[in-house]
């Protein structure tokens, strides 16, 4: 009686199936470590984007509470370079609560700048009549880590563009457009824009200059009608938006604002 053998694997088999597991593995563990590092990637965008409309909105506000009075213009000017601004406001932007400046008009200063061995958005406070205090005297506050750049920019109706040249440090700016620029974070390809346009409604007209927005243009220059229609008033584009930058230099909007996306 003749036993039958069992017939197993040959070590070709073994090498074939060992080396399909192989890839089957490592095709898996590269889409994980995929999902996982956009994951990561899309925290860390969160997370700036947080920062920055936080600090965005402080921003608004601030600007939106901006006083000027002509009894005496020159202790409420603004003051603009192009990575800082400073003006005089009402309200409680950026202040503690426990400020002593909370109650009253105060001058703020925004810039970027290091603090504690961190770099972001700086702000001072002091009063705006303080004649022995400036805004070298005042406490420095990070507001904002990992802010790259500030622009402040005001828009000239005159010649219907942006600027950053300001000289009526007596008076007050129509319409101003703020623009943060978030660090760029390791491994990621674009940087973090955010950007808004500030209508500040107490601006006097400039002196000995003509100053107009839409809203005061004649019909037939806003696009109205003579009979008392209601003129045009389109913004600038780009008003509200959030933008990226890629590693072109191309911004791309990603949210917000009635403008496209620009380069």
């Amino acid at each position: 009686m003749r036993t039958a053998r069992r017939r197993g694997f040959t070590l070709i088999e073994l090498l074939v199936a060992l080396a399909i597991f192989s890839l089957v593995a490592a095709m898996a563990a590269g889409t994980f470590w995929g999902v996982l590092k956009a994951w990561n990637r899309g925290g860390e965008l969160l997370q700036q984007l947080h920062y920055g409309e936080f600090a965005m909105e402080q921003l608004v506000t601030a600007l939106r509470g901006a006083a000027w009075f002509g009894s005496k213009p020159e202790a409420f000017g603004f003051w603009l370079e192009r990575d800082k601004a400073s003006w005089v406001t009402s309200g409680t932007a950026f202040l503690p609560p426990d400020s002593p400046l909370v109650n009253g008009l105060h001058r703020l200063s925004v810039t970027v700048d290091s603090q504690n061995g961190e770099r972001g958005l700086v702000v001072r406070a002091w009063p705006h009549l303080a004649e022995d205090m400036d805004e070298r005297d005042a406490e420095p506050w990070l507001v904002c880590p990992g802010v790259k750049e500030f622009e402040c920019e005001w828009y000239d109706f005159e010649s219907e563009d942006w600027s950053t040249d300001w000289e009526e440090t007596n008076s007050l700016p129509k319409l101003v457009r703020v623009t943060l620029t978030m660090e760029k974070r390791k491994d990621f390809d674009e940087e973090l824009e955010l950007q808004r346009l500030v209508a500040l409604e107490v601006a006097p007209e400039l002196p000995g200059r003509e100053r107009r927005d839409r809203t005061t243009a004649t019909p037939a220059e806003s696009g109205g009608t003579p009979g008392g229609g209601t003129p045009a008033t389109n913004a600038p584009a780009g008003a509200g938006a959030t933008f990226r930058r890629d590693e072109g230099g191309t911004q791309v909007q990603i949210g917000g604002g009635a403008g496209d996306d620009k380069e």
